[in-house]
């Protein structure tokens, strides 16, 4: 089942509040939402929430653009940067515009874009969508949008999301993309997303060990390493163990005959670098 290593190994970067919270609440509340019940649904999920909260990182919507950005967001609204340039690193009041008179929000003047912007591991997002999750989950997510991304409520508020979108049926059909279609009316990321699904799988496959997560210093060397070695979709040697990593340690392992798992001496060794110590 999930644990706290679990945790750890597919979201090494997330607060230690949202992993503490996540890891004290989640059997009880997958089993709430039946999410553990199959493999497909609870690995979706996993997957999912990484992608949309960067890895449980990013769990209130970044509205802090700049004038280009926000043309590169929403071209038909803000045809140019000098249209864009009123909203541009004002979050509030972007919101406020963007998110107007939809999803159940009032005019700009409202604050109701900003007030119910994206939040949570899934980005919730629009009045509507609060009060609907937050009738399933039992919060008054209107009345305090906060809650949905409060440690303590950010897992079932995530889960309550996705009964409200009978996501366990799609899960069921084994069918990621679709999956992804209800989450987020197209297919948008779904690399990155599928990325993390491999990731899960991996996860769970391998259990975690202290060697998976080595010091950043070593994992930016065996980046570096794996881009000498024409792993290009690596990127930036960060230290982080992400979705580009994992891709690239897969690829490498298959490439030099080395059995399924990430970062171990194996690996080391054929990259030329010394054994972990001991």
């Amino acid at each position: 089942m999930l644990s706290k290593a679990h945790l750890v190994a597919l979201y090494p970067r997330a607060p230690q509040a949202y992993l503490d919270a996540f890891a004290a609440t989640a059997d009880a509340v997958f089993a709430r939402f039946q999410i553990s019940a199959t493999t497909n649904r609870l690995y979706f999920f996993l997957a999912q929430i990484a992608h949309e909260s960067d890895a449980l990182t990013l769990i209130e919507e970044n509205l802090n653009y700049s004038a280009q950005a926000i043309v590169n967001a929403w071209p038909k609204r803000f045809p140019s940067e000098a249209d864009a340039a009123p909203f541009a690193r004002n979050p509030e009041k972007l919101a406020n515009s963007v998110y107007a008179n939809r999803m159940g929000n009032g005019p700009p003047e409202s604050g109701d874009g900003y007030q119910f912007r994206g939040r949570g591991y899934i980005q919730i997002t629009g009045r509507e969508t609060y009060q609907a999750i937050g009738a399933i989950a039992g919060l008054d997510l209107e009345g305090s949008p906060d809650l949905a991304e409060d440690p303590a409520h950010a897992l079932l508020v995530s889960c309550a999301f996705w009964q409200w979108k009978n996501l366990n049926a799609i899960c069921d059909t084994g069918d990621f993309t679709a999956v992804t279609r209800r989450i987020n009316g197209g297919t948008n990321g779904l690399a990155d997303r599928v990325a993390w699904l491999d990731k899960v799988r991996r996860t769970f496959a391998n259990p975690p060990t202290a060697d998976d997560h080595p010091p950043p210093t070593d994992v930016i060397a065996i980046q570096q390493a794996l881009r000498a070695q024409g792993m290009t979709e690596i990127g930036a040697a960060d230290g982080l163990i992400g979705p580009r990593t994992i891709s690239a340690i897969t690829r490498f392992r298959q490439k030099a005959g080395l059995p399924p798992g990430l970062i171990d001496n194996q690996l080391r060794a054929a990259l030329g670098l010394p054994a972990a110590s001991a």
